[in-house]
């Protein structure tokens, strides 16, 4: 097994929902240098302390205290140590990430100036002292992709029939989701939903399932069910399964973020 090492030190909070989150670390690390691994969604970074340095790609490093990370970029490594780091998930097919895709192109990370953040930064500053509203964090997201774009995020338009496509996934487990499947719940041939699917939301079928099938895990974790309850339950084959999916969408393992003492998880509907 490859070697994957994650520090995530005490006082972190993670404020998610609506199938994105924002993670506020005093400091935060995770080397991932033999195994990188990709995600479904951009990170904008935003460092209110010391800069961090970013290891991503075949040989990019870049030190910096404001980075915004490309979906499915291989990432290596992540240091911030004492940097009061705060990191926005805006994933895939989302009105936040439909705003920051011109911006991004084909581009793996950008450099950004954090003095353009100005606005958000009281706001990130009093979340590492105290638990913020959902109305706060809701807030820090708009002004974040406005800052960066110059525009508000759309409303989410989303064909109707990947909508329903989106509501039958979320309502089976994993493990009972075929492309077959949702294809005549349609009245589509599986080639029409495949290409529609990943036209409309930038991922496959497959990809979003997964995707989702992890955030129906993070829905009980407050409920106090086992992990190793929650894999199955949610449709993983084993535990493993789910921990790689975890990763995958989160970065750390699921044994770091349910830890209360390493962080605190805040639910935003």
């Amino acid at each position: 097994m490859r070697k994957r090492t994650e520090i995530l030190q005490h006082g972190a909070t993670a404020y998610y929902g609506n199938r994105r989150f924002l993670m506020l670390a005093t400091s935060f690390v995770l080397d991932r240098g033999s195994s990188p691994y990709r995600r479904l969604s951009a990170s904008l970074m935003l460092a209110c302390g010391e800069p961090f340095r970013l290891e991503v790609g075949d040989a990019l490093t870049l030190t910096t205290r404001a980075a915004l990370v490309s979906p499915k970029v291989r990432r290596r490594r992540t240091v911030a140590l004492d940097s009061r780091l705060a990191i926005f998930d805006i994933p895939m097919g989302s009105p936040e990430y439909a705003a920051l895709e011109p911006t991004l192109q084909e581009q793996q990370v950008l450099s950004l100036e954090l003095e353009r953040f100005v606005s958000l930064l009281p706001t990130l500053e009093k979340g590492f002292a105290t638990t913020l509203s959902c109305a706060e964090v809701d807030g820090l997201f708009e002004s974040a992709v406005y800052t960066v774009t110059g525009r508000r995020p759309p409303a989410r338009q989303v064909d109707a029939r990947v909508a329903r496509a989106i509501d039958l996934i979320d309502e089976v487990p994993l493990d009972q989701v075929r492309l077959t499947w949702l294809a005549k719940r349609l009245s589509l041939s599986p080639s029409r939903l495949r290409h529609l699917f990943q036209t409309e939301t930038g991922c496959s079928v497959t990809h979003y399932a997964r995707w989702a099938a992890v955030w129906k895990a993070a829905s009980l974790w407050t409920r106090g069910v086992p992990l190793t309850e929650i894999a199955h339950e949610v449709g993983f084959y084993d535990l493993a399964h789910l921990d790689h999916a975890f990763v995958e969408a989160f970065g750390v393992s699921p044994s770091v973020i349910i830890d209360p003492s390493r962080i605190t998880l805040v639910r935003c509907p």
